[in-house]
């Protein structure tokens, strides 16, 4: 037993010198209990089972990966990152600084470098942080790292702006953390008040077909209709609503750090600016960070913008944003071409 706790210690003191925040071990059986808070929410939610049936097979780690013996739950901070308010008033934060395939970013190279270590121990792994290998949030709560608040967030210490990512292994280890969270409070509800779709309807609650960084990242042409649109907003892909609303976040983020190739893209990122870029240009420059919008439907981004463009159009901007919207037009996709003509009629100008 004393080998085995040795063999913990050396790998959270290891994966500490890495940068990682927090680690933890837990028995692939600890995440059993999961399939049981997933169906307490899809019983809270119309179609609740067509929403979150599939992610069930996350419960049974031991069924999709027989050999699993343990899982290594690692959290890293990513809210030290510089955002300006105008990205962070259209995009979501994590998307901004996701490092999962940019082998440039630090967390990527740190998540590598313990990887390789693991290995060098001679302990088999398996990961796969897109969509991975376990619901990653439980199986954090689970090591102890911290706690899954109201917006269904995970937080530490410092907060809602973390990654997290997991490893089965083929040893038999647990190591569970500590913590000094509290938990949030009954009468605070200022992350469901502030939900632009109202997907967050109640604590713990929340409905993926209607959450704005779902709709915004959707490769769905009937993903969302006419008062969805609305209520996104300014947001082009993603939202930090909830958590920026969250007193528990209150003063966590600090602009300090300048993310890989963040600033060669920026230059790309306004509504305006995507209207006026060609779908090869969308390709090369927005899709290698914001993946989750395919090749074959970055119509979505055209889309985004002017569904922006619509729901902020006010003097100063009507010449800026109408000339690009007559632009889309003449797109090559019917259904960009068909947003076109609405927007244009709705404001007399067709």
């Amino acid at each position: 037993m004393e080998k085995n706790l040795l063999i913990e210690e050396e790998i959270q003191q290891k994966a500490y010198a890495l940068g990682i925040e927090k680690l933890g071990i837990i028995k692939p059986e600890a995440m059993l209990d999961y399939a049981d808070r997933l169906r307490e929410r899809m019983e809270r939610l119309p179609n609740g089972e067509a929403i979150y049936g599939r992610f069930i097979r996350f419960a049974d780690v031991q069924k999709n990966i027989p050999w699993t013996k343990s899982i290594i739950v690692a959290v890293f901070h990513y809210g030290h990152y510089n955002i300006t308010k105008e990205m962070g008033d259209r995009y979501g934060k994590s998307y901004l600084v996701d490092s999962r395939f940019n082998e440039d970013s630090p967390e990527r190279q740190m998540l590598i470098a313990f990887e390789d270590y693991l290995h060098s121990l001679g302990i088999k792994t398996a990961s796969n942080e897109h969509p991975g290998i376990t619901a990653m949030r439980w199986a954090a709560y689970k090591a102890g790292l911290g706690i899954i608040r109201r917006n269904n967030f995970f937080y530490t210490e410092k907060g809602s702006w973390v990654g997290i990512t997991a490893w089965a292994t083929d040893k038999e280890m647990e190591l569970i953390g500590k913590h000094s969270l509290e938990e949030c409070s009954v009468n605070c509800n200022k992350c469901i008040k502030a939900c632009p779709t109202k997907s967050l309807s109640s604590p713990y609650t929340m409905n993926m077909i209607t959450c704005v960084s779902r709709l915004s990242t959707s490769n769905d042409m009937d993903s969302y209709n006419d008062e969805t649109n609305r209520q996104m907003g300014g947001w082009v892909y993603g939202c930090n609503v909830c958590q920026e609303v969250c007193p528990r976040n209150k003063n966590k983020w600090e602009n300090k750090d300048i993310f890989p190739g963040l600033i060669d893209i920026q230059q790309f990122l306004s509504p305006a600016q995507i209207m006026n870029l060609s779908y090869e240009e969308i390709e090369k420059y927005l899709t290698p960070k914001f993946f989750y919008i395919n090749k074959e439907s970055l119509w979505r981004w055209k889309l985004n913008a002017m569904n922006v463009m619509i729901n902020e159009y006010i003097e100063e901007h009507k010449k800026e944003y109408m000339a690009s919207i007559q632009l889309a037009l003449e797109d090559k996709y019917e259904i960009v071409r068909e947003k076109a003509r609405w927007a244009l009629n709705k404001f007399g100008l067709l």
